[in-house]
C-alpha cells in the first residue's frame, strides 16, 4: 500500500512537471539570428532597425550623434564633410568603462557597458567614434573591439 502512494506521489510530480515544462514560450521560427545585420538608429522612427549586411550604409538623414560625429571629424581633418563616408551607427556593449578607448594610466569599472560605434572613413582610412548609451560620441584614436554579441559566443 505504502510502494502505491510513492507511485502516486511521484506521477503527479512528473505530470505537474510536464505541465509547467508546456507553458514555456517558444521563439517563433521567423526571428532574426541575433547579431544578424547591423543596427542602425535613425531619427525618423528614434527606433534601433536592422539592416542587411550587404548594405551597411545607413539612409536618410543621419543621426544628431552620427552628424555630430560627422561634423567634428571634417574639422579634425580639415575636410568637407560631404568628403566623408559614414558607416552604420552600430549598437554595441563595450566590455568595461574606457567604452573601448582605454587611455594608459587610467583604471575603469569592470562591467558590461552598452553604447555605440561608428566607423567614418575618409580616402580609405577609418576613424573610429565610440559612445555610452544614449550620450555623445567621441573620436578613439586607438579602438578596442567591443564585448563579443550572444551570437559570437553561442
Amino acid at each position: 500500500m505504502r510502494n502505491r502512494g510513492v507511485l502516486g506521489l511521484l506521477a503527479t510530480v512528473a505530470l505537474a512537471a510536464a505541465a509547467l515544462g508546456a507553458c514555456q514560450p517558444t521563439p517563433p521560427d521567423d526571428d532574426p539570428t541575433p547579431g544578424e545585420g547591423v543596427t542602425t538608429l535613425t531619427p525618423e522612427t528614434e527606433e534601433p532597425t536592422t539592416d542587411p549586411e550587404t548594405d551597411p550604409t545607413p539612409s536618410g538623414p543621419l543621426d544628431e550623434r552620427a552628424q555630430a560625429a560627422v561634423e567634428d571629424l571634417a574639422e579634425r581633418l580639415g575636410v568637407d564633410p560631404e568628403a566623408i563616408e559614414v558607416g552604420p551607427l552600430e549598437e554595441v556593449t563595450w566590455s568595461d568603462g574606457s567604452i573601448g578607448c582605454p587611455q594608459p594610466g587610467q583604471h575603469y569599472t569592470q562591467a558590461l557597458v552598452p553604447g555605440a560605434r561608428l566607423v567614418l572613413t575618409v580616402d580609405g582610412e577609418p576613424y573610429v567614434y565610440h559612445g555610452k548609451g544614449e550620450e555623445p560620441l567621441f573620436y578613439c584614436a586607438s579602438p578596442t573591439e567591443p564585448a563579443p554579441s550572444d551570437a559570437a559566443t553561442a
